[in-house]
């Protein structure tokens, strides 16, 4: 029921994602939904995530007991992230006209529903997902990862 819960949550990220960026030059990703308690910690700082904020490289995403929150990066990446997760944006680089990709995201806890957006089409090598006890490759594809 939980994974049912979680690819509908996907769905409708996916279907928000088209103007996701409109205007904006500064973010490598845009919060299109929470749900309880989201702190990004940037820096040395923790401040609360609400829709519509953008994400640096670098963030560190937590979401509390009961919490979620869902992310459209600028390529069309879509993350959800289920209550007490934690997950580093590591690096985005996204400049197709240079042929310049990287995406390397870090999960130490908590459940993650992800679908590739544009750098796993074109350059599947270029996006890293690591975990504790391993990495994942993404080569433009869906998945469900929980690290406990």
């Amino acid at each position: 029921m939980k994974q049912i819960l979680l690819i509908v949550m996907l769905a409708v990220l996916m279907l928000a994602a088209g103007p996701a960026f409109a205007g904006d030059q500064n973010g490598i990703a845009i919060v299109k939904k929470t749900k309880g308690r989201v702190t990004v910690k940037r820096h040395d700082q923790v401040l609360p995530v609400q829709t519509h904020d953008n994400l640096q490289a670098g963030d560190i995403l937590i979401t509390g007991l009961q919490s979620q929150v869902g992310i459209i990066f600028a390529d069309g990446s879509v993350l959800f992230l289920e209550e007490n997760s934690f997950l580093r944006i590591k690096e985005f680089v996204f400049k197709p006209l240079e042929d310049n990709f990287k995406f390397k995201l870090y999960m130490k806890k908590g459940t993650a529903l992800f679908e590739s957006g544009k750098i796993g089409k074109l350059a599947p090598k270029s996006f890293e997902f690591e975990i504790p006890k391993g990495t994942i490759g993404i080569r433009g594809t869906k998945f469900l990862v929980e690290v406990k």
